[in-house]
């Protein structure tokens, strides 16, 4: 009895620690869940936040994707050299621009027939391409792309007719200087030389007419405009050569068109000996001299029933004459290429 007392008496300091170890290891496990719910409910409560900002992190690396595309996609577009850098320009003062124009979306076709790739090209590489047909002595591709969609949208983006994209040789403020090419608005170009940015030299101006449903009352007969020869302070100056393009299948019966005009330009103006070629609704060329003086020819006697006058002698008959209207007789010249010059006046 005595021993198992004594081994009784030693057990019971045991238990009594082993109960306390219990008690605290609860205790504990309580604590470690609670704190367990109290993070759960902050995280709830900050969920939405959290979601915010994610998505803001996406949007972010959306963001940097599509700069990242953009700046890949910029990398692969040709990059012309200074010198052939097409840019948007007035004729005074010069604006900086390179575009990329925009493609048909099913191509087309110029004037002639031939078929347009659907492709993107810069203003600077369009001119490019153009000018060397046109250095070539290819007026009929030079025509032919003038027709084409994105030609057109090209030279419909400027802002009038004294703005101009330009390509080619330029002195060391970036102003066209030597040989180059441009498109205005309107659907014209020019072809030739250049100084202190503008045209000066010898040099080609090309406009083309198109017409559509709503230009009913139009007579569709002229096709083209055209000047070649001196330039001087922006403008035909000295010898050239006007032409008109011509659809005579499509004139009214009757009517005669101005097709050359041969002989000195004075700003634009007829000055001096001039040859003309009229051709008429038939098709009958006929050819004719005169005498101008800054834009009006020099006159003959007589007046008919409609009151014009006679102006310009028949090649072979001296004695037939063209018939004007005074009023006509004015300024008569390369007409849109001097109002290029003064639109902005």
């Amino acid at each position: 009895m005595d021993g198992h007392g004594f081994h009784k008496r030693e057990l019971a300091p045991i238990i009594a620690l082993l109960f306390f170890v219990a008690a605290v290891l609860i205790l504990c496990a309580v604590s470690v869940g609670k704190k367990a719910d109290a993070r759960e409910k902050a995280a709830a409560e900050s969920m939405p936040q959290t979601q915010e900002s994610v998505g803001d992190m996406l949007q972010t690396q959306e963001s940097a994707e599509d700069t990242l595309q953009t700046q890949e996609n910029a990398e692969r577009i040709p990059q012309p050299r200074k010198t052939e850098t097409a840019e948007a320009q007035s004729i005074v003062p010069v604006l900086e621009k390179e575009t990329e124009s925009t493609p048909s979306a099913s191509g087309g076709a110029g004037r002639n027939g031939t078929e347009e790739k659907t492709e993107e090209k810069t203003d600077g590489q369009m001119l490019a391409e153009m000018m060397d047909y046109w250095s070539k002595g290819n007026v009929e591709a030079v025509e032919d792309l003038c027709g084409l969609p994105r030609y057109r949208s090209m030279s419909a983006s400027l802002q009038g007719p004294s703005y101009f994209y330009y390509y080619g040789d330029k002195d060391d403020q970036g102003k066209p200087e030597g040989t180059g090419i441009a498109v205005y608005g309107g659907d014209q170009y020019y072809y030739g030389q250049w100084s202190e940015g503008v045209r000066k030299g010898q040099g080609t101006w090309l406009k083309m007419y198109y017409y559509t449903d709503s230009d009913a009352d139009a007579d569709r007969t002229v096709v083209s405009h055209s000047y070649t020869g001196e330039w001087e302070n922006n403008l035909p100056n000295g010898e050239g050569h006007e032409q008109y393009g011509l659809d005579t299948g499509l004139a009214e019966p009757g009517r005669r068109y101005l097709q050359n005009v041969i002989g000195n330009f004075s700003n634009g103006l007829y000055d001096g000996k001039m040859y003309l070629m009229t051709e008429d609704s038939g098709g009958n060329v006929q050819e004719w001299y005169g005498t101008a003086s800054q834009g009006v020819f020099e006159t003959f006697e007589g007046r008919d029933l409609e009151g014009r006058v006679p102006v310009c002698q028949d090649a072979k008959d001296p004695d037939s004459h063209l018939w004007i209207r005074p009023l006509d007789n004015i300024d008569l010249g390369v007409e849109e290429v001097r109002q290029q010059v003064t639109a902005q006046d």
